[in-house]
């Protein structure tokens, strides 16, 4: 029996903390799970010129897809409303929970004051950038000094990351993704 390989919905903020860290060609390395850009997500990383060039150029390359957001699931839609007009999540960030909820996908997104409570609730496996972060270097596709420097640089930007070194992160297991 074939098993049916989950994919991961990212939201822009990972997406934003691999282009600021001059790594975004190793964001689809890092696991084996095919990742896919929300045309939600897609349309909020649109607003800032130097995204819109590194997205553009990845989508080009078919590092990363764009996934229209199913308008014909009413579950979905309920859902992505919900989260827009009661929980105050933005466009992409509740297009990414909804869609993922009802299709067992994985979220990826950092911005868990706004999300972990939704995933406990709702059972949906999520991904954070330190995450994939760890992962690289579990995996030997960064070095501890390329995830440090990584660290640096989205921080360096004005984004927040937990953790100023790899070596302070908790990892958590991500059995879930393999």
């Amino acid at each position: 029996m074939k098993t049916i390989e989950r994919i991961i919905l990212i939201d822009a903020d990972v997406v934003s903390h691999f282009i600021y860290a001059g790594e975004i060609l190793s964001l689809p390395t890092i696991f084996k799970n095919k990742i896919f850009i929300l045309d939600k997500v897609y349309a909020e990383l649109q607003r800032f010129p130097k995204r819109k060039v590194e997205i553009d150029n990845i989508l080009n390359f078919k590092l990363l897809e764009i996934m229209p957001f199913p308008e014909d699931n009413i579950e979905i839609k309920k859902e992505y409303a919900f989260l827009k007009k009661f929980r105050l999540k933005g466009d992409g960030e509740s297009a990414c929970m909804a869609v993922a909820r009802y299709t067992n996908n994985i979220l990826a997104s950092s911005n868990l004051k706004d999300t972990a409570e939704y995933c406990k609730m709702h059972r949906v496996d999520y991904l954070t950038t330190m995450d994939f972060l760890y992962e690289a270097f579990r995996i030997n596709i960064f070095s501890l000094e390329r995830c440090n420097t990584f660290i640096s640089k989205v921080k360096a930007s004005g984004n927040k990351l937990p953790v100023n070194r790899l070596e302070d992160f908790k990892y958590r297991d991500l059995g879930f993704v393999f």
